[in-house]
């Protein structure tokens, strides 16, 4: 019964620590061929891969109230230039920006407001918008950001229509229709300023992305490989895997032993 208890326990150990140093140290050569190949492989992409331009421009959001402190207004535009990042990547204002591209005779590859939601990337430092498109040319960089910052800001700052499509103009006290519109996005209008233009493209570089990815590719073959060679071996291992699986005593064995030619005289 105890027999029957130490084998159960011997079949259900798994693999410790001293296995799979035994095992890593039996294939590593493999192991290294596999990493080095990735890695290089991912290397060699990063330098041939089509170049890939990055630009990027600015903006600032200001809010002024008129009627509060100067701390006010900070903290309000601090607060929803937030909502201006999510503003900026919203169809309205990429709709705008693809129409403001197709008519530009200066951009070669023209992207559609889908393409450029999903190349562009506008981030918030404070009061500061950072608008930024990835493009196979430098110029096309450049314009795009450029677009995208005017379609912005023209449609944060469009007037409010009716349902015929005509301006609604805004009231004085008195109840009398000034020739101010009224603003279609009332927080949003007027709060949009261009701090800088984009400049042309710089060059991005994938080579330390894409060596690590080749590096992590290299290390999961390596392991696949070696799983696949371990379950394809049906050989003993070892003395208690024979008497475990066999259920046999192992009377003798014969030590693994390495002759060296040269004390012996080559005999």
């Amino acid at each position: 019964m105890d027999e029957e208890r130490n084998n159960v326990n011997e079949e259900s150990r798994g693999l410790t620590f001293k296995d799979i140093l035994f095992i890593i140290r039996k294939h590593w050569i493999a192991i290294i061929c596999f990493i080095v190949a990735c890695t290089a492989a991912g290397f060699i992409w990063s330098k041939v891969e089509p170049p890939v331009y990055s630009s990027t421009g600015t903006m600032l959001v200001s809010y002024e109230s008129g009627s509060s402190t100067l701390t006010q207004d900070y903290t309000f535009s601090n607060y929803i230039t937030n909502t201006y990042v999510a503003f900026i990547k919203e169809d309205a204002v990429l709709i705008e920006a693809a129409d403001r591209i197709s008519e530009n005779s200066e951009i070669k590859v023209k992207p559609t407001a889908r393409q450029l939601k999903k190349s562009l990337s506008v981030s918030a430092d404070s009061l500061i918008l950072k608008v930024t498109y990835r493009a196979s040319d430098p110029d096309d960089a450049k314009n795009i950001v450029d677009a995208v910052i005017k379609a912005a800001s023209d449609t944060a700052d469009l007037p409010k229509v009716d349902e015929n499509g005509d301006i609604v103009y805004k009231k004085d006290s008195a109840g009398n229709l000034t020739t101010e519109p009224e603003p279609m996005y009332r927080f949003l209008n007027g709060n949009l300023t261009k701090v800088s233009d984009a400049r042309t493209g710089v060059k991005v570089s994938h080579t330390l992305r894409n060596t690590a990815i080749g590096f992590a590719a290299g290390v999961v073959l390596a392991i696949v490989y070696i799983v696949i060679r371990e379950l394809s071996n049906n050989t003993f291992k070892s003395s208690e895997e024979i008497e475990r699986i066999l259920n046999l005593p192992v009377l003798a064995g014969i030590p693994d032993y390495h002759f060296d030619d040269e004390k012996k005289g080559g005999k």
